[in-house]
């Protein structure tokens, strides 16, 4: 392979709308066809990824749930990190201390309780506008979510939702003190995304090379996020686009063009 791409979905690949455009669709067959490899790289779960993209011909390997699972298109899931049962047991009692919408992203689907599943909680918990059509369209909903934590289901990862941000700020903390084998980023203004120690976009694409033989200097990295730090900081390549966040922005060696301006097609013209 002389080029990889391996790009974020939300406010990257994916449109404000969480769809994929017609335009990036195209772009992408046409750039694979010209010898250019994909890899998703995203904070979602396996089956939240949008169909066309999942059941694409193109995309060659999915790094998904922030790094915890790689799932390859050719010989599915290659790597898993879960978390422990008796600590995702620990921390969703921890969690149940403060005002929370908890999601568990178990066993390739995001998962929360049906008394979250409505307009009033998602206001609530302050989610985001950009991020709410992907809420109402993909959710698992159980009546509790702890019968999750038993054994059979694997937690890739828990994105949770502050109602308030001091709370928010405390539960890191407490977080850090009591379960230090567990690793924080987030992506959204209220929430917390909560994996493994040393589960992230860049640890997960670190063991992808690893697994697939692929070169790190051969892959461009596409992002927007704050959880997408660790992947340019593991990254030779880094592209941010025009909506990233400062952070990114300040970190990558080239800014494109903005998600809603089909960035695959801004990517024909430059490689």
């Amino acid at each position: 392979m002389s080029q990889i791409i391996a790009t974020d979905l939300d406010g990257t690949l994916l449109g404000s709308d969480t769809e994929i455009s017609r335009e990036n669709l195209d772009a992408l067959e046409r750039l694979y066809r010209r010898g250019i490899r994909f890899v998703a790289l995203t904070g979602r779960t396996f089956f939240e990824i949008p169909g066309p993209l999942r059941e694409s011909p193109y995309f060659d390997y999915f790094v998904y749930s922030n790094g915890a699972v790689i799932h390859s298109r050719e010989q599915g899931e290659l790597y898993a990190n879960p978390i422990d049962l008796a600590t995702a047991k620990s921390l969703y009692d921890m969690l149940l201390r403060y005002e929370t919408l908890i999601e568990l992203y178990c066993d390739n689907h995001p998962v929360l309780e049906k008394r979250f599943y409505n307009d009033d909680a998602f206001a609530y918990y302050a989610i985001d506008a950009d991020f709410l059509p992907e809420m109402t369209k993909s959710r698992r909903t159980v009546d509790d979510l702890t019968t999750l934590l038993t054994d059979g289901h694997h937690i890739e990862m828990f994105d949770v939702f502050f109602h308030s941000l001091k709370e928010r700020d405390e539960a890191k903390n407490r977080i850090k003190t009591q379960f230090p084998d567990l690793e924080l980023t987030t992506s959204l203004t209220h929430n917390w995304e909560i994996m493994n120690k040393g589960v992230n976009k860049g640890s997960g694409l670190l063991k992808l090379c690893e697994l697939a033989g692929l070169k790190l200097s051969d892959i461009i990295v596409i992002g927007d996020s704050r959880n997408d730090l660790t992947s340019f900081a593991a990254a030779k390549n880094r592209y941010a686009v025009a909506n990233a966040c400062d952070e990114l922005k300040a970190i990558a060696d080239k800014i494109i063009c903005s998600n809603d301006e089909h960035i695959l097609c801004y990517l024909e013209g430059i490689l």
